[in-house]
């Protein structure tokens, strides 16, 4: 923020970011954030009581990024566009053409992952044992199993997914992963996916991953 009219105790509308503490989606966005020294305003929502967040997000989903202006962005692939694009320092999503799509594929893999888990999670958390569908869990369950299976084809034994530094593709592999294992670890065998567990074990020692670590409970 600038400093335009401080001295008439003027204080600039920053950006101010919607999320949950426990989704991994919005974890994505505030590590961005954090990673680049962004100064913006935080709103944390409980996802499972009575909220507001409808009225800036009509689908009721996190994250949301309300701007400036009001105008109010949703979606994780568009708020990290729109974050690296206006602040591209460090850059996490690269310029070069053929290394942002193979970034972009990266977050895709993860993201689709993630929502196999989250879709298989609804299922249990909705619908008593002898209500669920095994066809649904077991569908999802394939999903989720080809997407680790193929990021961990992808990263071998690389430090980080793309290029030489870490890119939003690191960072949405570990965010989601650290949902995973702290919820779910059964889904998430580190013995047959050890360069993934590589990965999200040193992401999770920067200050950014330990500042938006997901609640226990």
């Amino acid at each position: 923020t600038g400093t335009l009219g401080a001295s008439r105790g003027y204080r600039p509308t920053m950006m101010k970011l919607y999320a949950s503490a426990a989704s991994s989606f919005a974890r994505k966005i505030r590590v961005m954030l954090l990673e680049k020294g962004i100064e913006h305003e935080l709103e944390l929502v409980n996802l499972w009581e009575p909220n507001k967040l409808q009225d800036v997000n009509p689908l009721g989903k996190v994250p949301a990024l309300q701007l400036e202006g009001g105008r109010v962005l949703i979606s994780s692939p568009l708020l990290a566009d729109f974050i690296d694009g206006r602040y591209p320092s460090p850059r996490l999503i690269p310029e070069d053409f053929e290394a942002r799509t193979e970034v972009r594929r990266w977050e895709a893999l993860a993201d689709g992952s993630m929502d196999a888990v989250s879709a298989t999670l609804y299922e249990m958390r909705f619908h008593d044992e002898a209500k669920r569908s095994e066809a649904w869990m077991e569908r999802q369950r394939r999903k989720f199993e080809g997407g680790f299976k193929t990021l961990e084809s992808m990263l071998g034994g690389r430090r980080w997914c793309v290029g030489d530094k870490m890119t939003l593709a690191d960072i949405s592999v570990a965010c989601h992963l650290g949902f995973i294992n702290l919820r779910v670890p059964q889904y998430f065998p580190p013995d047959k996916y050890p360069g993934l567990v590589r990965l999200w074990r040193s992401m999770e020692e920067r200050d950014s991953f330990k500042k938006t670590a997901p609640p226990r409970s």
